[in-house]
């Protein structure tokens, strides 16, 4: 095909021109030997731009990297904190993916920071520091999107990265949280069913918690069909975790879940699940009695007194698993006078006085069916901490906005999802600094991240420098133990 002059003169080697239209494209090329066909085969290495009368347009992305040799602003508190603090995912992710490792990096950093969607990458990295730190990411909507996919077609690539997350010795393993997917390519992405009654297509994660670190430590994709205790003991195993505890919601016991796990299971996958207190399983007798005498002791939780006692079930499928019932008399407490309220103050409610005597023993209990042999409190403690585990899953849905993908297929969707599972970590490990500092109560990450973004590099004279900090973003990291220079 013959074009005209003034596209023919951008022809150089190794370049090739095509015609989409009426208008000229220009693609980086190269021949390759294909052992197969024994003979040379061309491949599209880049596209170069659009050839035009008046010149070669280049790609919007690299276009973005010419103009940001020309910004003298930008950010760097927040992603310099973010940095500083995971030098060993930086150093596992070269050592895994040492030709992606910065595109993996920083895609994760602004996740956490922005919850970015794909398309503004590059101007979030063009605005940042990063872009010097971690020079020539690239990161333009086609790069990214191959990168996802080729990070969710080698999943051992992705475990070998996770691995050093799995610390400590007592594990959570969660029970599911969904992803919602309408795109036809995630085959995965099926008619399911969540707590919230959504039956949209999604994905179903399933979460290893680390209860010592008080971490995330691994992750895995089901289809959003599964719902079952197979799928939570494959989970385990992928891990390679020896002792784990699937704290469930009340809506996850049955018989069969139960009986399931400890066949499964193998002993490296216990249970502690919440009965609904109309459970024909629980004993009240003890609390009917009103002798605390018959209990078997209490301890305290977070300054509150705790009474339980624990038996083993008579008869039935479930014969000899344990039960421990725990009363919280402040609690207790609470429920009766809510419960009252409700009967004198809402003319529409049904309730009577006789409907309160009937419940008045559950009120302020919490009944738990589980195999571990540990003593109440310990059990106790590991039932609380699915609160810590509730507060990882609002922040993957809320926070960083995770729970609704536009990925193309499947292979995507895992790339993605270890994105944000790794930006899951960099919140975490924000989350920690602040409690190890007591200063929760004053600050979420998400308000230290806002404080340091406002701390910029300007280059004055061909040189960068730390432009002043605001009197609060500098308590923040007095506070935190961070250098303020």
């Amino acid at each position: 095909m013959k074009h005209p002059g003034w596209v023919i003169k951008y022809r150089k080697k190794g370049t090739e021109i095509r015609k989409f239209g009426d208008y000229y494209y220009l693609y980086k090329i190269k021949n390759i030997w294909d052992k197969d066909k024994k003979k040379p085969r061309k491949i599209t290495e880049k596209y170069l731009g659009k050839i035009t009368p008046d010149g070669l347009i280049k790609p919007r992305h690299e276009q973005l990297l010419e103009e940001m040799k020309h910004i003298s602003v930008k950010e760097f508190g927040a992603t310099n904190f973010i940095v500083g603090m995971n030098n060993d995912i930086v150093k596992k992710l070269k050592e895994i993916y040492p030709e992606r490792w910065k595109e993996i990096f920083v895609f994760s950093i602004f996740r956490f920071l922005y919850h970015s969607p794909i398309k503004n990458l590059q101007t979030y990295y063009v605005g940042s520091y990063l872009s010097e730190t971690v020079p020539d990411a690239h990161l333009s909507p086609k790069s990214v999107g191959r990168l996802l996919r080729d990070l969710g077609m080698v999943r051992e690539r992705v475990k070998m990265v996770l691995r050093p997350f799995i610390s400590g010795i007592d594990f959570a393993l969660v029970d599911l949280t969904y992803v919602l997917s309408n795109s036809e390519g995630v085959i995965s992405s099926v008619t399911g069913f969540n707590s919230k009654r959504d039956f949209s297509p999604q994905v179903h994660l399933i979460f290893l918690f680390s209860l010592d670190q008080h971490m995330p430590s691994y992750f895995r994709m089901v289809p959003g069909s599964i719902r079952d205790v197979s799928s939570l003991v494959l989970t385990v195993k992928e891990a390679g975790v020896m002792n784990a505890v699937l704290i469930g919601d009340k809506g996850f016991f049955s018989e069969d879940n139960v009986l399931d796990l400890e066949e499964e299971g193998e002993g490296n996958l216990h249970y502690i699940f919440p009965l609904k207190r109309d459970s024909a399983l629980i004993d009240y007798s003890k609390i009917h009695k009103g002798d605390k005498r018959s209990f078997d002791g209490y301890f305290r939780f977070e300054k509150r007194v705790i009474w339980h006692y624990s038996y083993y079930v008579n008869g039935g499928a479930l014969k000899g698993k344990k039960i421990v019932v725990f009363l919280d008399e402040r609690l207790k407490t609470e429920e009766e006078k809510d419960y009252i309220a409700r009967i004198e103050d809402d003319e529409d409610s049904k309730k009577t006085i006789e409907d309160f005597y009937e419940i008045q023993h559950r009120q302020g209990t919490i009944a738990v069916i589980t195999d571990l042999y540990d003593d109440a409190e310990r059990i106790y403690n590991v039932l609380k901490s699915r609160s810590e585990i509730e507060t990882m899953f609002d922040t993957f849905k809320n926070v960083l906005q995770a729970d609704r993908a536009y990925m193309r297929d499947d292979y995507q969707m895992e790339g993605w999802m270890f994105i944000n599972f790794l930006a899951l970590v960099f919140y975490y490990k924000v989350y920690r600094l602040l409690s190890d500092n007591d200063l929760l109560k004053r600050y979420s990450p998400k308000d230290v991240l806002i404080h340091l973004l406002r701390i910029h590099k300007l280059e004055i004279q061909d040189q960068w420098v730390t432009s002043e900090i605001p009197k609060k973003t500098r308590d923040i990291l007095e506070r935190l133990n961070l250098p303020t220079t």
